[in-house]
């Protein structure tokens, strides 16, 4: 992902550019689908909500101030848009996809110089962290992606979400309990 976005790449896409437009989705493709999945939790919903973002992005591009920052702007909408995703879904069914992405990334299978044990607690903890992250209501999963995994201040969280900082605060501080009370029971089995 770019950090800074050309204003000519984002003009092109306002004229409906197609070759502009798809240019900017691929430097944000990485980007959105990290958020997505970390949201989701499976590789098929966070698919899914990237090319429903992209949608949007292309019908609401006329409405973006290029004289502003493009990565707030992308960043909102991906946010609303995964919030929207869990108030359409009516019931708790887990998609099937979530249990058949269990693989372990290529990265953690590579062999290296840490310790064996060291990487199967590693992995361990990572599948812990993303089951928890799945038990969560749809509000903390996003604050906890935002501030942890997108390191954004509790102002830019309370921005991006159109809530108040109490709020995020909040929910930030229910999630951490709900993290801490799982992990202590998962270490008492």
């Amino acid at each position: 992902m770019n950090d800074q976005i050309s204003k000519e790449l984002l003009l092109s896409c306002k004229k409906r550019d197609k070759q502009a437009f798809s240019e900017l989705c691929k430097s944000y493709e990485r980007y959105l689908f990290t958020l997505c999945f970390r949201y989701a939790g499976n590789e098929h919903d966070a698919l899914d909500l990237v090319q429903e973002i992209y949608i949007k992005i292309f019908r609401f591009i006329d409405k973006y101030n290029i004289d502003k920052p493009f990565h707030p702007w992308i960043r909102k909408v991906a946010v609303n848009t995964c919030l929207n995703f869990i108030r359409e879904i009516k019931s708790n069914v887990i998609s099937l996809n979530a249990v058949a992405n269990n693989n372990v990334p290529l990265e953690e299978i590579l062999p290296s110089c840490e310790d064996l044990e060291y990487r199967i607690e590693k992995i361990e903890l990572k599948k812990t962290i993303e089951k928890l992250l799945k038990e969560l209501t749809p509000r903390q999963r996003m604050v906890i992606s935002l501030r942890y995994y997108e390191d954004l201040t509790y102002k830019d969280i309370a921005l991006t979400l159109d809530q108040p900082i109490g709020t995020v605060k909040t929910d930030l501080y229910r999630a951490r309990n709900a993290l801490k009370e799982y992990l202590s029971g998962e270490m008492e089995v």
